[in-house]
């Protein structure tokens, strides 16, 4: 990630935690909702966003992984804070660590697919396709026609719900309204992680392919 969205991301991680402070004390003062998952929205959403494509002249000075993994060292503190938060709200260690693993594993596979992909513009038109379908898209439609839509459009079609649900942003939302109740993590989740991570590669290697003699 560039600084400008690595700092982003940053804030909005910390803008959960931070509204913690501004209210009241008291036992039921959060409702239940899981701040691991709010915390996550915001840096999921921004760390694996389609990134400018680098120049051409500078192919020697691309980002490695380890870059991205030191970007995601920075989420640790405000990930581990929204954890302690929603341990003190009841939610058991088991359901808090497997979430906060989740969102770290799908967080690393998609930045890392941002990444790659910004080195060719193919790769880039494919990834950027891949996650407004996969990853931002659903969640955004399911919400929009169940909320917005409310009684008017009725219930959403069946395979926008399991999209929905297979987005890490969407598995995030789903699991943010009670830190008491079982998590819920879609078998979708794997297999939307794999298809966006693997576009970039599908996509240079074809391009390889069509360049070679």
């Amino acid at each position: 990630m560039g600084r400008a969205a690595l700092a982003a991301a940053w804030l909005a991680a910390c803008s959960p935690l931070a509204l913690a402070l501004l209210v009241g004390s008291g036992p039921d003062r959060f409702a239940g909702t899981s701040f691991v998952a709010l915390a996550s929205l915001g840096w999921l959403f921004v760390a694996s966003m389609p990134r400018a494509i680098a120049p051409a002249g500078r192919a020697s000075r691309e980002r490695s992984f380890g870059h991205e993994i030191a970007a995601f060292a920075l989420f640790l503190p405000p990930l581990a804070a929204a954890a302690g938060l929603d341990l003190a709200q009841g939610g058991s260690t088991g359901r808090t660590l497997w979430l906060a693993l989740s969102v770290a594993v799908s967080a690393l596979v998609l930045s890392d697919a941002a990444r790659r992909a910004a080195h060719e513009e193919r790769a880039a038109r494919f990834h950027a396709i891949g996650w407004f379908t996969l990853v931002a898209g659903p969640p955004l439609a399911l919400y929009a026609l169940e909320i917005g839509g409310g009684p008017f459009l009725g219930r959403a079609p069946l395979w926008i719900e399991w999209l929905a649900r297979a987005s890490p942003l969407g598995a995030a939302v789903a699991n943010a309204r009670d830190v008491t109740v079982p998590l819920h993590v879609s078998w979708g989740l794997p297999a939307v992680l794999l298809g966006v991570a693997a576009l970039p590669a599908l996509r240079t290697r074809r391009s390889g392919e069509e360049d070679g003699p």
